[in-house]
Protein backbone atom coordinates (compact mmCIF):
# COMPACT_ATOMS: atom_id res chain seq x y z
CA UNK A 1 0.00 0.00 0.00
CA UNK A 2 1.21 3.49 -0.88
CA UNK A 3 1.30 5.76 2.15
CA UNK A 4 1.58 9.52 1.90
CA UNK A 5 3.03 11.31 4.91
CA UNK A 6 2.29 14.98 5.53
CA UNK A 7 4.22 17.02 8.10
CA UNK A 8 2.39 19.66 10.16
CA UNK A 9 3.73 22.26 12.61
CA UNK A 10 3.57 20.86 16.14
CA UNK A 11 3.20 24.31 17.73
CA UNK A 12 3.38 28.00 16.95
CA UNK A 13 1.29 30.33 14.83
CA UNK A 14 0.53 27.78 12.11
CA UNK A 15 -0.32 24.81 14.32
CA UNK A 16 -4.02 25.26 15.06
CA UNK A 17 -4.94 26.38 11.55
CA UNK A 18 -3.07 23.45 9.97
CA UNK A 19 -4.76 20.98 12.33
CA UNK A 20 -8.14 22.59 11.64
CA UNK A 21 -7.58 22.12 7.92
CA UNK A 22 -6.78 18.44 8.44
CA UNK A 23 -9.93 17.99 10.53
CA UNK A 24 -12.04 19.44 7.72
CA UNK A 25 -10.77 16.88 5.20
CA UNK A 26 -11.55 14.00 7.53
CA UNK A 27 -8.29 13.64 9.47
CA UNK A 28 -9.37 13.94 13.15
CA UNK A 29 -6.12 15.19 14.62
CA UNK A 30 -5.40 14.75 18.35
CA UNK A 31 -5.60 17.90 20.47
CA UNK A 32 -2.53 19.98 21.19
CA UNK A 33 -1.97 18.32 24.57
CA UNK A 34 -1.43 14.95 22.88
CA UNK A 35 2.28 14.20 22.39
CA UNK A 36 1.74 11.76 19.51
CA UNK A 37 4.18 12.65 16.73
CA UNK A 38 2.80 10.31 14.07
CA UNK A 39 -0.88 9.60 13.38
CA UNK A 40 -2.42 7.30 10.75
CA UNK A 41 -5.56 7.95 8.70
CA UNK A 42 -7.50 6.44 5.82
CA UNK A 43 -6.68 2.83 6.75
CA UNK A 44 -2.97 3.47 6.43
CA UNK A 45 -3.12 5.49 3.22
CA UNK A 46 -2.03 8.67 5.02
CA UNK A 47 0.19 9.56 7.95
CA UNK A 48 0.50 12.92 9.68
CA UNK A 49 3.84 13.82 11.24
CA UNK A 50 4.00 16.63 13.80
CA UNK A 51 7.30 18.53 13.64
CA UNK A 52 8.80 21.97 14.17
CA UNK A 53 7.71 24.32 11.39
CA UNK A 54 11.34 25.26 10.63
CA UNK A 55 12.27 21.57 10.22
CA UNK A 56 9.48 20.72 7.79
CA UNK A 57 11.18 21.98 4.59
CA UNK A 58 14.17 19.73 5.37
CA UNK A 59 11.94 16.75 6.21
CA UNK A 60 10.16 17.13 2.88
CA UNK A 61 13.35 17.59 0.85
CA UNK A 62 14.94 14.48 2.37
CA UNK A 63 11.80 12.36 1.98
CA UNK A 64 10.94 11.94 5.66
CA UNK A 65 7.62 13.48 4.61
CA UNK A 66 6.01 13.55 1.18
CA UNK A 67 4.13 16.78 1.88
CA UNK A 68 4.38 19.52 4.45
CA UNK A 69 2.57 22.60 5.67
CA UNK A 70 4.83 25.40 6.83
CA UNK A 71 5.48 29.09 6.24
CA UNK A 72 6.77 30.41 2.94
CA UNK A 73 9.28 32.42 4.98
CA UNK A 74 10.80 29.17 6.31
CA UNK A 75 10.88 27.57 2.88
CA UNK A 76 12.72 30.58 1.48
CA UNK A 77 15.04 30.91 4.48
CA UNK A 78 16.15 27.27 4.42
CA UNK A 79 16.50 27.17 0.63
CA UNK A 80 15.39 23.54 0.56
CA UNK A 81 14.67 21.90 -2.80
CA UNK A 82 10.91 21.33 -2.52
CA UNK A 83 7.92 21.93 -4.75
CA UNK A 84 5.53 24.68 -3.70
CA UNK A 85 2.13 23.13 -4.46
CA UNK A 86 -0.39 25.48 -2.94
CA UNK A 87 -0.79 28.71 -0.99
CA UNK A 88 -3.05 28.27 2.02
CA UNK A 89 -5.56 30.64 3.59
CA UNK A 90 -3.78 31.29 6.87
CA UNK A 91 -0.45 32.35 8.38
CA UNK A 92 -0.28 35.65 6.52
CA UNK A 93 2.55 37.85 7.73
CA UNK A 94 5.45 39.99 6.51
CA UNK A 95 9.18 39.78 7.07
CA UNK A 96 10.04 43.42 7.60
CA UNK A 97 12.97 45.70 8.26
CA UNK A 98 12.45 47.78 11.41
CA UNK A 99 14.36 50.38 13.40
CA UNK A 100 13.74 52.33 16.64
CA UNK A 101 10.87 54.79 16.20
CA UNK A 102 13.20 57.75 16.86
CA UNK A 103 15.65 56.63 14.14
CA UNK A 104 16.10 59.02 11.18
CA UNK A 105 16.02 56.03 8.79
CA UNK A 106 12.92 55.91 6.59
CA UNK A 107 13.78 53.11 4.16
CA UNK A 108 16.25 50.18 3.93
CA UNK A 109 18.39 52.00 1.37
CA UNK A 110 19.41 54.38 4.15
CA UNK A 111 20.85 51.60 6.35
CA UNK A 112 24.57 52.23 6.61
CA UNK A 113 27.14 49.82 5.22
CA UNK A 114 28.38 47.46 7.92
CA UNK A 115 25.38 48.00 10.20
CA UNK A 116 24.44 45.15 12.53
CA UNK A 117 21.06 43.60 11.83
CA UNK A 118 19.46 41.25 14.38
CA UNK A 119 17.26 38.55 12.88
CA UNK A 120 15.93 34.99 13.01
CA UNK A 121 16.22 34.94 9.21
CA UNK A 122 19.93 35.41 8.43
CA UNK A 123 19.82 34.06 4.86
CA UNK A 124 16.83 36.10 3.70
CA UNK A 125 18.17 39.19 5.46
CA UNK A 126 21.66 38.90 4.00
CA UNK A 127 20.30 38.29 0.50
CA UNK A 128 17.93 41.25 0.78
CA UNK A 129 20.61 43.72 1.77
CA UNK A 130 22.95 42.33 -0.86
CA UNK A 131 20.24 43.08 -3.43
CA UNK A 132 20.45 46.68 -2.21
CA UNK A 133 24.21 46.63 -2.68
CA UNK A 134 24.91 46.65 1.04
CA UNK A 135 26.99 44.37 3.26
CA UNK A 136 25.64 44.13 6.81
CA UNK A 137 26.68 42.23 9.91
CA UNK A 138 24.11 39.60 10.88
CA UNK A 139 23.39 39.06 14.58
CA UNK A 140 21.44 35.80 14.49
CA UNK A 141 18.94 35.36 17.32
CA UNK A 142 16.37 32.65 17.99
CA UNK A 143 13.56 34.82 19.34
CA UNK A 144 12.56 38.17 20.85
CA UNK A 145 14.25 39.98 17.97
CA UNK A 146 12.38 43.18 18.78
CA UNK A 147 14.39 43.74 21.98
CA UNK A 148 17.75 43.75 20.15
CA UNK A 149 17.89 47.57 19.77
CA UNK A 150 16.96 48.07 23.44
CA UNK A 151 19.89 45.96 24.66
CA UNK A 152 22.38 47.42 22.19
CA UNK A 153 22.74 44.29 20.06
CA UNK A 154 21.70 46.02 16.83
CA UNK A 155 20.13 49.21 15.52
CA UNK A 156 18.23 47.39 12.77
CA UNK A 157 16.16 44.22 12.90
CA UNK A 158 14.25 42.04 10.48
CA UNK A 159 11.30 40.19 11.95
CA UNK A 160 7.92 38.66 11.13
CA UNK A 161 4.84 40.76 11.82
CA UNK A 162 1.15 40.34 11.13
CA UNK A 163 -0.30 43.68 12.23
CA UNK A 164 2.76 45.62 13.34
CA UNK A 165 1.41 45.93 16.90
CA UNK A 166 4.39 44.11 18.49
CA UNK A 167 6.78 46.46 16.71
CA UNK A 168 4.90 49.51 18.01
CA UNK A 169 4.78 48.02 21.51
CA UNK A 170 8.57 47.84 21.43
CA UNK A 171 8.92 51.37 20.01
CA UNK A 172 9.99 50.18 16.56
CA UNK A 173 8.88 51.31 13.12
CA UNK A 174 8.74 49.38 9.87
CA UNK A 175 10.83 50.80 7.03
CA UNK A 176 10.73 48.00 4.46
CA UNK A 177 9.28 44.62 3.52
CA UNK A 178 11.54 41.70 2.59
CA UNK A 179 8.88 39.06 2.03
CA UNK A 180 5.09 38.62 2.07
CA UNK A 181 4.56 35.21 3.64
CA UNK A 182 1.73 32.78 4.34
CA UNK A 183 1.30 29.07 4.97
CA UNK A 184 2.10 26.87 1.97
CA UNK A 185 1.78 23.21 1.05
CA UNK A 186 5.12 21.84 -0.15
CA UNK A 187 6.03 18.48 -1.68
CA UNK A 188 9.00 16.19 -2.18
CA UNK A 189 9.87 16.05 -5.89
CA UNK A 190 10.27 12.27 -5.91
CA UNK A 191 6.92 11.78 -4.18
CA UNK A 192 5.25 13.87 -6.87
CA UNK A 193 6.32 11.21 -9.37
CA UNK A 194 6.02 7.99 -7.39
CA UNK A 195 2.92 8.87 -5.35
CA UNK A 196 1.23 11.36 -7.66
CA UNK A 197 -2.29 9.87 -7.53
CA UNK A 198 -2.39 9.77 -3.73
CA UNK A 199 -0.81 13.25 -3.44
CA UNK A 200 -3.35 14.69 -5.87
CA UNK A 201 -6.17 13.08 -3.88
CA UNK A 202 -5.00 14.89 -0.77
CA UNK A 203 -4.31 18.23 -2.44
CA UNK A 204 -7.72 18.12 -4.12
CA UNK A 205 -9.36 17.63 -0.72
CA UNK A 206 -7.43 20.57 0.76
CA UNK A 207 -8.33 22.77 -2.20
CA UNK A 208 -12.02 21.91 -1.93
CA UNK A 209 -12.06 22.96 1.73
CA UNK A 210 -10.32 26.26 0.97
CA UNK A 211 -12.69 26.96 -1.93
CA UNK A 212 -15.64 26.34 0.37
CA UNK A 213 -14.29 28.55 3.17
CA UNK A 214 -14.62 31.61 0.94
CA UNK A 215 -18.16 30.83 -0.24
CA UNK A 216 -21.68 30.58 1.19
CA UNK A 217 -24.72 28.64 -0.02
CA UNK A 218 -27.79 30.84 -0.32
CA UNK A 219 -31.45 29.87 -0.63
CA UNK A 220 -34.40 32.23 -1.04
CA UNK A 221 -37.92 32.52 -2.41
CA UNK A 222 -38.20 35.20 -5.05
CA UNK A 223 -41.05 36.57 -7.20
CA UNK A 224 -40.97 35.29 -10.76
CA UNK A 225 -41.16 38.89 -11.95
CA UNK A 226 -37.68 39.48 -10.45
CA UNK A 227 -36.00 36.64 -12.35
CA UNK A 228 -34.59 38.86 -15.15
CA UNK A 229 -32.35 40.59 -12.57
CA UNK A 230 -31.27 37.40 -10.83
CA UNK A 231 -28.20 36.54 -12.92
CA UNK A 232 -26.74 39.96 -12.08
CA UNK A 233 -27.45 39.62 -8.38
CA UNK A 234 -26.35 35.99 -8.05
CA UNK A 235 -23.81 34.93 -10.67
CA UNK A 236 -22.91 31.84 -8.58
CA UNK A 237 -20.62 29.20 -10.04
CA UNK A 238 -22.57 28.61 -13.26
CA UNK A 239 -25.53 30.79 -12.33
CA UNK A 240 -28.32 30.34 -9.77
CA UNK A 241 -30.55 27.26 -9.79
CA UNK A 242 -34.29 28.00 -10.10
CA UNK A 243 -36.90 25.61 -8.69
CA UNK A 244 -40.69 25.73 -8.66
CA UNK A 245 -42.51 25.94 -5.32
CA UNK A 246 -45.47 23.58 -4.90
CA UNK A 247 -48.75 25.45 -4.99
CA UNK A 248 -47.21 28.81 -5.88
CA UNK A 249 -47.28 30.31 -9.36
CA UNK A 250 -45.88 33.68 -8.29
CA UNK A 251 -42.74 32.49 -6.49
CA UNK A 252 -39.74 30.33 -7.27
CA UNK A 253 -36.96 29.04 -5.02
CA UNK A 254 -33.40 29.95 -5.86
CA UNK A 255 -30.21 28.17 -4.83
CA UNK A 256 -26.87 29.89 -5.38
CA UNK A 257 -23.27 30.07 -4.22
CA UNK A 258 -21.85 33.48 -3.49
CA UNK A 259 -18.67 34.97 -2.05
CA UNK A 260 -18.63 35.25 1.73
CA UNK A 261 -17.47 38.86 1.68
CA UNK A 262 -20.37 39.83 -0.61
CA UNK A 263 -23.18 38.06 1.21
CA UNK A 264 -24.53 41.07 3.14
CA UNK A 265 -24.85 43.14 0.00
CA UNK A 266 -26.47 40.27 -1.88
CA UNK A 267 -29.08 39.82 0.89
CA UNK A 268 -29.92 43.53 0.78
CA UNK A 269 -30.38 43.41 -3.00
CA UNK A 270 -32.49 40.25 -2.82
CA UNK A 271 -34.78 41.83 -0.25
CA UNK A 272 -35.23 44.82 -2.56
CA UNK A 273 -36.60 42.44 -5.23
CA UNK A 274 -39.14 40.99 -2.81
CA UNK A 275 -37.19 37.88 -1.79
CA UNK A 276 -38.30 36.09 1.39
CA UNK A 277 -37.17 33.08 3.41
CA UNK A 278 -33.51 33.85 2.77
CA UNK A 279 -31.16 31.24 4.21
CA UNK A 280 -27.35 31.41 4.25
CA UNK A 281 -25.37 28.24 5.02
CA UNK A 282 -21.68 27.30 5.17
CA UNK A 283 -20.22 24.89 2.62
CA UNK A 284 -17.95 22.07 3.73
CA UNK A 285 -16.39 21.22 0.37
CA UNK A 286 -16.52 22.74 -3.10
CA UNK A 287 -14.78 21.13 -6.07
CA UNK A 288 -14.49 23.50 -9.01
Amino acid sequence: MTTVRIALPNKGRLNQSAIGLMNKIGFPMPDSSNRTLLAEFGKGRYEVLLARAQDIPGFVEMGAADLGITGLDLVMETGRDVENLMQLDFGRCRLVVAVPEDSPLENPEQVEEGSTVATCFPNLTRTYFESLGKTVRIAEVTGATEVAPQVGLADVITDLTETGSTLKLNHLKEIGVILESRAVLIANSKSMTEKRARVEELTSALESVMNASRKRYLLANIPKSSLPNLSTLLPGISGPTIMNIMGRDDLVAIHAVTNEDEINGVITMLKSTGATGILVMPIERMVL
